[in-house]
């Protein structure tokens, strides 16, 4: 983006793609736990619970998933799912760098080479909303094994968009700051007023939510 954005050190080597993910058999005993704590308002998730219930608020007010086909993009433990499940999806498919065995009935999983061979073969069908937490922002950097792309995060979300239907939506959480945009590399990019709105490109904002990777919420029109 022709230096618009620094860029500083914060170095991972997390590489699990194409491989096992790091928690790779998701049982049912752990999701129903899981949807029992998000009714609750007690699910700690990977970022604690103030974190995960911004998201179950924005999900709230996001057209879709009640009811609906539901893509969660990334996803290393079901916490996500189990929000999406307490919000009354009818099903969930997961897609993830690694290998996840769900034994859970309502949710089902990808990693993007099985995702890309459904597609291309008229086998994926489309979902009615997406949701994804913390996770488009490493993509692209390498941390996880993916390929350097620098654009890696907006072809995520433009995918999510052509397999979406009209009027979905997409319920999104990211590192945010509205003051400054930057990349911590190969960690994350951080959003604010530059990057946000080629991610949210095509998008229409529907609802603005609350916790420190600010929820939005947006439809395809």
């Amino acid at each position: 983006m022709n230096f618009r954005l620094p860029v500083s050190d914060y170095y991972f080597d997390n590489p699990y793609f194409a491989e096992k993910a790091r928690t790779p058999v998701w049982t049912k005993a752990t999701v129903e736990q899981m949807v029992s704590l998000a009714k609750r308002g007690a699910l700690g998730g990977n970022y604690g619970s103030s974190e995960t219930n911004a998201l179950r608020d924005g999900m709230q007010h996001a057209p879709g998933i009640k009811g609906g086909r539901v893509l969660v993009i990334g996803s290393e433990n079901p916490w996500v799912e189990a929000c999406v499940l307490e919000a009354c999806a009818k099903e969930v498919v997961t897609l993830e760098y690694g290998e996840i065995k769900s034994l859970h009935p309502q949710i089902k999983t990808f990693t993007p080479r099985e995702f890309s061979k459904a597609f291309l073969n008229n086998k994926l069908g489309k979902f009615d909303a997406v949701v994804t937490f913390s996770s488009v922002e490493h993509s692209g950097l390498g941390r996880y094994g993916d390929g350097l792309n620098p654009w890696g995060d907006i072809i995520a979300i433009a995918r999510a968009w052509c397999v979406t239907k009209r009027g979905g939506s997409l319920t999104i959480g990211v590192t945010y700051d509205n003051e400054k945009d930057y990349i911590r590399y190969n960690s994350e990019r951080w959003y604010g007023k530059i990057r946000y709105p080629y991610l949210a490109t095509n998008w229409k904002q529907h609802y603005r939510g609350n916790g420190l990777q600010r929820i939005h919420v947006f439809t395809k029109p």
